[in-house]
């Protein structure tokens, strides 16, 4: 039987960097196969030609014939557009937010330094009566990750790809519904702090109709509510050292602050 016996690797067409685990579909549309982690295309028989191959990011690649060696991808570029869902009832709101990352994880040897730049959306439902639960945590539609790596020697290289796994930015969601404390209710420019068992946990600061709170997630275990999708990393005792959000809201009329507010939210943990 006639096929694809040689090694065939699909790999970025800019960087000639190999894209691991892209999909392959035969002429009929079927997907038939996966590459490995290395860009390394399976044997593909030559009655399944023309192939495509697609790859998350990419535009998709036509291969006629099994006479290539590489396939490149050529990655694409398009940006996402606006999006407004509208209702009379208002049910549920779609977020559309960019979402900019810089973590960095020590070990015994090494120092890992990681950059990620994401689009992600949040769907919101306003009525608790709707079946549909949406999802309070960024739900990522696009992402790259750039990774410096400096080991005991001081020596750097530098890469897209990592085996690490230490990001904290897929946790930290929505913040809920909060009452403005009864200080800043009425002042055009006012601030309050409130304590928590230990030190402040909360600052609010009001100029005109935007405010911005400061929490201390760690001065008080109600501080906790400000991010509840974390609620589980605080049940097994997970030990944090330091973990504060800033939350900024503009638009204020009413006497609470709400994701419908929300203008944008930076973490430190």
């Amino acid at each position: 039987m006639e096929g694809h016996a040689r090694c065939v690797i699909v790999a970025d067409s800019v960087t000639h960097a190999p894209l691991p685990n892209a999909t392959i579909f035969d002429r009929h549309g079927n997907a038939i196969a996966i590459c490995d982690s290395n860009g390394k295309m399976p044997y593909i028989s030559d009655s399944s030609y023309p192939i495509t191959v697609r790859y998350l990011g990419f535009n998709d690649g036509l291969v006629s014939a099994s006479s290539v060696d590489t396939v490149f991808l050529k990655e694409n570029f398009s940006e996402l557009p606006e999006v407004v869902v509208e209702s009379r009832r208002h049910k549920v709101m779609h977020i559309l937010a960019y979402v900019r990352e810089y973590s960095t994880l020590t070990t015994y040897t090494d120092t890992v330094f990681l950059f990620r730049e994401k689009m992600v959306d949040y769907m919101l439902p306003s009525d608790k009566n709707v079946r549909f639960k949406g999802w309070s945590n960024p739900r990522v539609l696009k992402a790259k990750s750039y990774y410096r790596f400096t080991n005991g020697n001081e020596l750097d290289s530098v890469s897209d790809k990592s085996n690490y796994h230490f990001s904290w930015s897929d946790w930290v969601g929505m913040p809920p519904i909060e009452k403005l404390p009864e200080k800043i209710l009425n002042g055009k420019c006012s601030n309050d702090t409130l304590f928590g068992k230990y030190s402040p946990t909360e600052i609010w600061v009001k100029s005109d109709d935007k405010v911005t709170v400061d929490v201390n997630v760690l001065a008080d275990t109600a501080s906790r509510k400000w991010v509840p999708n974390l609620s589980g990393f605080f049940r097994r005792r997970l030990d944090f050292e330091n973990f504060r959000v800033r939350y900024r809201y503009a638009d204020i009329v009413a006497d609470a602050v709400s994701p419908t507010d929300l203008t944008g939210y930076s973490f430190n943990i």
